[in-house]
């Protein structure tokens, strides 16, 4: 009788998946439990680097009996080997052997011939439930890597991982970097591996928040970690050992492999004798670090928060506000019920949403659920915080998905004292339609900012953990924001207060991106409307333009975070470096500023007079040419491969990096300068008010008098009072400010308001109020779009074109004069009001 052959997804069944930053073995993450093994003294004629099958046998029994489940080989094993793993749960990741490599880089023949023999041995693997992946080179010297040129070498091991991945499709492949190369990143790679040999364990949990940092998304693992117990003793190396094993996986990494299996190693021809890497000897009798390996490695199955226990888990409440999230809702709560955390609760805050979302939530009974009217997403989470009864309150959105040991990194992170609030990244799950993976890939999600690789000057609000008390000491989330910025906001006052907060890469949620162009592009809308509201409470956090100026570096999950934009590598002296750290520079301004919608309405308004001007008629498209280059070098960056995407999707991405900050923009400046009017009456009759118009002198100075003591601040106080009860926007000093008060006063002034205290004997004092007046951008532009224009008509039209502009120009100076004075007589009136209240005598 026959059989038939199996299928493709049979064949297939048992290997292992990557999803996101962690391995997955049957849908469940699998942490790589890993030994070194070999190379060894070839043992019989073949001249095979491994041992005899028996030998192999009782290793392999031995490290079932520890809980290890990955062994890393340096040469290509034989098929009984892999046959054996299999047999004993083992998966093998193999390292290819590079015999010739300076002859492989400079001679292209020996470099072919040497991936024809990779080709030959990788289809030997193909479909074999024991195989993990392969490492296409380890430790690339530097000296290496600048002689020949980093593009070349990154290219040539490309070549390579391309290879294996189109012969064996379900194989992962990596390279094994190292300190000294930390720089160095072929793509494309499946997971991230490093060889690290810190010992000091401080030192290596700060270095491993910095790989984490450069993996991204992808998972990373530790390739090689070990110590000489002939020169350490046994008992340092098991107590390193064992405090490695905590720190990786507590750390977020999704495995480490142990150098090594074994004392006994045999490289280049030779047995080495001075050192003893091994967890056994070489003739196999288990050291101390075996035993604390077996403690520690057993159990993987179980949560990180039962193997490796935080010093404290206090309770944890899960805020998730929602509006009309009804689509993505359950997707949300499955992944908060499946947490691995042992005491928190889950509170959603349904803002009046008119779609389904009250059915859904009857289906999560342990959902503590409240309904209120649509008020927007700042006075959303400040209902969840009134609620929560945990120490630490924790955020995601109705769109996310949490990974299920979510709140144990952000505790872990909380528990550092540092700290008073943390985050984590945000990523997008496999797309559920094309358009969705289009506008994953466009710009303007959001994002995390970083200080340094533990330290974050913005989390996003989907993702942020805070301890409830913070709320007591700086105030609560900002009802003026009602869709976007709350988190911003809060972050900025965080800091400003003189708090910390932190960043864990390894505490994840999966943030659905939008479903349709609408929504997109409604949320950018968002965005924009968000940014100019900080703007407001925050200006010295804003340029000119209008844009956010961050201290830290943005993290893009779109772009290759090793792409060189202006980025710089410290080699050390002739390239010997122990740790040659990749400094990522930000993006060039000119690039910025070419995507920016102020560059685009200036673009139209030069191509409008090129076009109406016959001379340069023709070249009406030449102020557009630097936009349109720079949304295709945004293209060409992604870190998707853009050669996937068919011609109307890369069309349709094209759009949307085009028109994402034109429609950002639009809303962001709409925002700032018609939503800046004072909303005061003029005081008495309007009469009167001509003669003050025309007499009011800039700076006006307000003079109060105090028989009681009373300062500057009582009566700022009383100004600020006055200004929210009028619903003015202002902004307070930052300590770094040459006011007090900044007013937003009208669409073509600003007041910035300084205050003076004399003081007089028997306590009495003169309380002194400067108000001067600065022109708005939107002033300054005016001017200057009508004096080019007037340019443009001389050189296209002539002389006369002075006799239509100037007297605009002449009647334009004018309205402006009188809107500041109008603007100072209402303030004048106000902070008159205000001095009255704090008992105060106007001189």
């Amino acid at each position: 009788m026959t059989t038939s052959a199996p299928s493709e997804s049979q064949l297939f069944s048992q290997r292992i998946k990557i999803h996101s930053k962690f391995f997955y073995n049957k849908g469940k993450k699998f942490y790589l439990q890993g030994v070194n093994y070999g190379p060894f003294r070839p043992r019989d004629s073949t001249n095979s680097y491994f041992p005899l099958a028996e030998e192999v046998r009782n290793d392999f029994l031995l490290m079932q009996k520890a809980g290890i489940n990955t062994i890393r080989t340096y040469h290509f094993p034989p098929s009984w080997l892999l046959d054996l793993a299999e047999e004993y749960g083992l998966k093998i990741l193999v390292s290819i052997p590079w015999t010739e490599r300076y002859l492989y880089f400079s001679d292209s023949k020996s470099f072919n011939a040497f991936k024809q023999w990779i080709l030959q041995k990788v289809k030997e693997y193909v479909g074999h439930q024991a195989l993990l992946g392969y490492f296409v080179d380890n430790e690339l010297p530097p000296d290496c890597i600048r002689f020949y040129g980093r593009k070349k070498i990154e290219k040539l091991i490309s070549d390579l991982l391309l290879l294996i991945k189109n012969t064996d499709g379900e194989a992962l492949v990596s390279y094994a970097n190292f300190p000294p190369t930390e720089y160095f990143q072929p793509y494309p790679v499946d997971f991230y591996s490093f060889n690290v040999y810190l010992h000091n364990p401080k030192d290596l949990e700060a270095y491993l928040y910095k790989l984490q940092n450069l993996a991204g998304e992808k998972p990373l693992i530790l390739s090689e970690f070990g110590m000489d117990s002939l020169r350490h003793g046994q008992d340092n190396q098991a107590w390193l050992l064992g405090e490695h094993i905590r720190i990786v996986f507590q750390s977020g990494l999704a495995g480490t492999i142990i150098f090594s299996w074994t004392d006994e190693w045999f490289t280049g021809g030779m047995e080495i004798e001075d050192w003893a890497f091994g967890l056994v000897t070489k003739n196999r009798e288990p050291k101390k670090s075996y035993w604390i390996i077996s403690k520690l490695f057993q159990g993987p199955h179980l949560p990180l928060c039962q193997r490796f226990p935080l010093e404290r888990t206090p309770k944890v409440s899960v805020v998730v506000c929602s509006y009309n999230g009804a689509n993505t809702l359950s997707d949300c709560l499955s992944s908060l019920r499946a947490l691995q955390y042992p005491d928190y609760e889950i509170i959603v805050v349904d803002d009046g949403s008119t779609d389904h979302t009250q059915e859904i939530l009857k289906k999560f009974p342990e959902v503590i659920a409240i309904h209120q009217a649509n008020k927007g997403l700042g006075v959303a989470r400040n209902e969840g915080i009134k609620r929560a009864s945990g120490e630490i309150v924790v955020f995601t959105d109705s769109d996310c998905m949490a990974d299920p040991d979510w709140l144990y990194f952000l505790v872990k992170t909380l528990l550092d004292k540092q700290y008073v609030a943390c985050g984590g990244p945000n990523y997008s799950p496999i797309p559920k339609g094309l358009i969705q993976a289009i506008i994953s890939l466009a710009p303007g999600s959001p994002s995390h900012v970083l200080l340094t690789d533990s330290s974050a000057e913005h989390i996003p609000g989907c993702n942020m953990a805070f301890w409830k008390w913070i709320f007591e000491k700086v105030g609560y989330f900002d009802p003026i924001f009602r869709k976007a910025g709350d988190d911003v906001d809060f972050c900025w006052r965080i800091l400003f207060n003189g708090y910390q907060i932190g960043f864990n890469p390894s505490a994840i949620v999966w943030h659905y991106r939008r479903f349709t162009i609408k929504e997109y592009l409604k949320q950018q809308i968002g965005y924009g409307e968000a940014e100019a509201l900080l703007r407001f409470k925050h200006p010295h956090y804003f340029g000119a333009l209008g844009s956010a100026i961050w201290k830290g570096q943005i993290y893009e999950q779109n772009f290759n975070l090793f792409s060189l934009r202006k980025s710089s590598i410290y080699q050390g002296v002739f390239g010997t470096g122990l740790f040659q750290f990749l400094y990522p520079g930000k993006e060039n301004y000119w690039v910025t500023l070419t995507r920016s919608f102020e560059y685009m309405m200036a673009a139209s308004f030069l191509s409008l007079l090129f076009f109406t001007i016959e001379k340069t008629r023709l070249w009406f498209f030449l102020p557009f040419l630097p936009s349109l280059w720079s949304a295709l070098s945004y293209i060409a960056q992604l870190k998707a491969d853009p050669k996937k995407l068919r011609f109307t999707s890369k069309l349709l991405l094209f759009s949307l990096v085009v028109i994402q900050p034109i429609v950002r923009g639009i809303t962001r400046h709409k925002r700032w300068f018609f939503s800046r009017k004072l909303p005061l009456a003029f005081p008495g009759n309007s009469t009167s008010l001509i003669p003050m118009i025309f007499t009011i002198q800039r700076p006006l100075i307000l003079s109060y008098w105090s028989k009681t003591g009373q300062d500057r601040i009582s009566l700022l106080k009383k100004i600020i009072e006055k200004l929210d009860e009028k619903a003015c926007r202002y902004a307070l000093d930052s300590g770094w400010d040459s006011w007090d008060i900044f007013l937003y006063a009208d669409n073509f002034w600003d007041c910035p308001l300084l205050s003076l205290t004399e003081i007089y004997p028997r306590n009495e004092r003169i309380i002194k109020i400067k108000l001067d007046a600065k022109p708005t951008s939107l002033h300054k532009l005016i001017f200057f779009v009508m004096l080019l224009t007037t340019c443009f008509l001389w050189v296209g039209v002539g002389q006369i074109s002075l006799l239509a502009t100037l007297p605009l120009l002449a009647l334009l100076s004018f309205y402006l004069r009188i809107k500041q004075r109008r603007m100072f007589i209402k303030l004048m009136a106000l902070i008159d009001q205000a001095a009255k209240e704090a008992l105060l005598t106007k001189i």
